[in-house]
């Protein structure tokens, strides 16, 4: 059934159309709001807040120039983020809201569904690991590929190499220690 015509039903009060709903998107907003606040817990208060809000505010709320599955989205990065501004310990986690072009170029590009989120921050991530491993010492960031890229286990690398494996241990440790330091601030 169409997502619209869900709501439309829920706005007049239909709480078996909301239901459905929540069981379509509770899980997947609880990732998303999960790895905006790195609080699994939190994620689902916060998942849960939302949609009882939802619930209460149901013929308040009306979307214009969009989907409800964007909005769904919207709204949770927008709740986490007032979450994060008043916890400021998290305050490095901040990210922006992409504007309703961004949004559609997403849409577009990437084919919204409910990973969409979770593919952009992969390839992020990824981008980031690739930058901070070039940058690691030449034997640690050979070490490093071996071992991740190719999946070389430490006696293999230590073998191609001329290391011992306890070198070879210490050399994947550092470098995923400078990468858990440049990726998980704090």
């Amino acid at each position: 059934m169409n997502l619209e015509v869900i709501w439309k039903k829920v706005q007049e009060g239909d709480i078996s159309s909301f239901e459905v709903l929540y069981r379509k998107y509770f899980s997947c907003l609880c990732r998303y709001a999960s790895q905006l606040l790195n609080d699994r817990f939190l994620a689902e208060e916060t998942i849960q807040d939302i949609f009882l809000k939802l619930w209460e505010t149901r013929q308040q709320v009306f979307v214009h120039g969009g989907s409800f599955r964007t909005y769904l989205y919207r709204i949770t990065h927008n709740h986490c983020m007032d979450i994060l501004k008043k916890n400021k310990t998290q305050k490095n986690l901040f990210i922006h809201l992409p504007s309703p072009d961004e949004w559609a170029y997403i849409a577009e590009k990437y084919g919204f569904d409910d990973y969409v989120i979770e593919r952009l921050e992969a390839e992020e991530t990824a981008t980031l690991i690739e930058q901070i491993v070039e940058q690691l010492p030449a034997q640690c960031r050979e070490i490093f590929r071996l071992s991740r890229n190719e999946e070389k286990t430490n006696e293999e690398i230590a073998q191609q190499m001329g290391l011992s494996e306890s070198t070879v241990r210490v050399q994947l440790y550092r470098a995923i220690q400078k990468i858990q330091k440049k990726i998980l601030p704090g």
